[in-house]
């Protein structure tokens, strides 16, 4: 059996439904696990399974659910949507606003698992999960394999950290999260 064979049977057999109501599950049994564990260690280990659920979703949506282009497709060029969204590209925009939204909470969500003080650790795993997105979508032809995709969730990466290191300072005076 090829690996479109098995990306064919994973689609016609694994519905869209498995991974929202996964998601829905994981959400609700955060409040029970965070209960369960304290605030603090139930949060980072809420984080973890919500971050895992998050990731296999990107897969789902970002790679596997992409119809097969038949052939490998990449853009290495840094940066070159800008040029076609000056030359008049509206979809571009839409897709690079996506590519930061898509990975805002993969910033935020590592940022609470790693409780790193370097900032640069949960970012490094963001790019590196983005970069293996973007490396499944080329070696399974499966969509664009772009640097900009890359720079653009990394971008959403940062957000995401800085949300949470925003919301550390907010909730640690009230000794939440410290």
């Amino acid at each position: 059996m090829s690996i479109d064979d098995y990306i064919t049977w994973y689609v016609l057999y694994i519905p869209h439904g498995v991974y929202w109501w996964g998601l829905a599950v994981l959400a609700v049994s955060a409040v029970g696990l965070t209960a369960w564990l304290g605030v603090r260690r139930g949060l980072r280990w809420t984080a973890l399974v919500l971050l895992v659920e998050y990731a296999a979703l990107l897969l789902h949506f970002t790679v596997f659910m992409r119809p097969a282009t038949g052939r490998h497709e990449w853009i290495l060029t840094p940066l070159w949507s800008y040029g076609a969204i000056a030359g008049g590209s509206r979809v571009l925009i839409e897709e690079n606003v996506t590519n930061v939204a898509v990975f805002l909470p993969v910033g935020f969500l590592l940022a609470v698992v790693m409780r790193s003080r370097r900032w640069w650790w949960p970012l490094t795993a963001g790019v590196a999960l983005s970069a293996v997105v973007e490396l499944l979508q080329l070696l399974l032809m499966r969509g664009f394999c772009e640097t900009d995709d890359v720079i653009h969730n990394a971008l959403g990466c940062i957000v995401g950290i800085i949300i949470f290191v925003n919301l550390h300072k907010l909730f640690s005076a009230v000794r939440l999260f410290s």
